[in-house]
């Protein structure tokens, strides 16, 4: 009996031992949605209302994440005079601690900004730390529930005669987990010929205007090695609104910015990259950066003749537009890629180009993007046949 028992007892060990586990590991990524209620300091006078918001982590191990959140919240003062609204954004890192298969405690703790809006007093912006505690329950491998208590402490407010502020959240919602199929290893993506489309937004002034953004879109070609990729793209930016810009003309007796000086508007602009870029780790999630050389040319600029008192004043205008429309600049970026597959993934990136003297734009411009890239095939395809 007591050898039938010890055989019974090993068989569901192994069994147990087999079946998978449902908690995150190393390399997952997390993306969840919430809902959460939050109390205001008292000292704001402000109702303690519900809101939501949207989260995604990433496990650098077994036990460690890192994680981004948002929320939004709508309230009014207690008088019911006055809306109010607060958005709350978050950068955390996340200490896990599993307590059988499918439960997972979790403490996190990081730095919070709270944006409140949008009439006095409640238009200000706090700076804080946040700690925060947890628990997640999986019902499946890529599904989990999610509720967490947490605690905002902002050292000084700004909030008209306070001196700190201090709100508490409470949420519950649900994560999805993206388990890659070869966990923790990376995806093998040597000499493969991508091709990719990206979106954003270009951040740009001109010397007769400030910082502004419009939306820039593209495709490009990322033909990659082991760790490095060639990088060549192709992006238009169409703006909301035409653009101003002043140019130097000695013939021009009048302008916004007065005599020896022409308006000039546009409202396209398009770029060409040639680089290279670095990809030093072969992970789910992977940084890049690189550099290289763009065209950027603003299309179409339309000059304010109105003071041309002859036809050649005005195709002399014209050409000095056009000379100041395209330049030569060296670029640089950085960002992250999430591998889905061996021929699928998807980035986020920053562009910074340098400045040009007599550009349109003036100083150097800004983009953010997101986009998704697929490979075609290897890029090596020509030489493997002939081994």
């Amino acid at each position: 009996m007591n050898r039938w028992f010890r055989l019974l007892a090993g068989v569901a060990l192994l069994s147990l031992a087999a079946s998978p586990v449902l908690a995150q590991r190393a390399q997952q990524i997390e993306i969840g949605v919430f809902g959460s209620f939050i109390r205001y300091d008292q000292a704001f006078l402000l109702k303690n209302r519900f809101g939501g918001g949207a989260r995604v982590g990433y496990f650098l191990s077994d036990r460690v994440g890192i994680e981004l959140d948002g929320g939004f919240g709508s309230t009014q003062d207690v008088n019911s005079t006055q809306d109010a609204s607060v958005s709350l954004g978050s950068a955390s890192l996340v200490l896990n601690f599993p307590m059988g298969e499918r439960t997972t405690v979790y403490a996190l703790g990081g730095y919070s900004r709270l944006v409140f809006g949008d009439a006095p007093p409640y238009d200000f912006t706090d700076n804080g730390v946040h700690g925060a505690v947890g628990a997640r329950y999986f019902l499946t491998n890529h599904w989990a529930i999610r509720a967490e208590g947490r605690a905002i402490y902002s050292p000084s407010t700004n909030f008209p005669g306070g001196t700190w502020g201090g709100q508490v959240v409470g949420s519950v919602g649900a994560s999805y987990f993206y388990v890659p199929p070869q966990q923790g290893g990376g995806f093998n993506k040597h000499y493969q010929w991508y091709w990719g489309a990206q979106g954003g937004a270009l951040i740009y002034k001109t010397n007769v205007q400030s910082a502004v953004y419009d939306p820039m879109i593209g495709g490009h070609w990322l033909i990659t090695a082991k760790r490095t990729a060639l990088y060549v793209a192709y992006e238009q930016a169409a703006l909301l609104t035409d653009a101003p810009a002043a140019i130097v003309d000695p013939a021009s007796s009048t302008s916004s910015v007065g005599a020896g000086f022409r308006d000039v508007t546009f409202s396209s602009v398009r770029r060409i990259m040639v680089g290279l870029l670095a990809f030093p780790s072969q992970k789910v999630i992977e940084p890049f950066a690189g550099g290289g050389f763009a065209l950027m040319q603003v299309l179409n600029p339309v000059v304010d003749c109105s003071s041309c008192v002859t036809l050649s004043e005005a195709f002399e205008a014209q050409s000095r537009a056009e000379d100041a429309a395209s330049k030569a600049f060296f670029w640089a970026m950085g960002g992250f890629q999430i591998n889905y597959s061996t021929k699928l993934n998807v980035f986020g990136q920053y562009v910074w180009t340098s400045s040009s003297q007599g550009f349109l734009l003036e100083g150097p411009t800004h983009t953010l993007q997101g986009g998704i890239r697929y490979s075609l095939g290897t890029s090596k395809e020509g030489l493997a046949e002939r081994n």
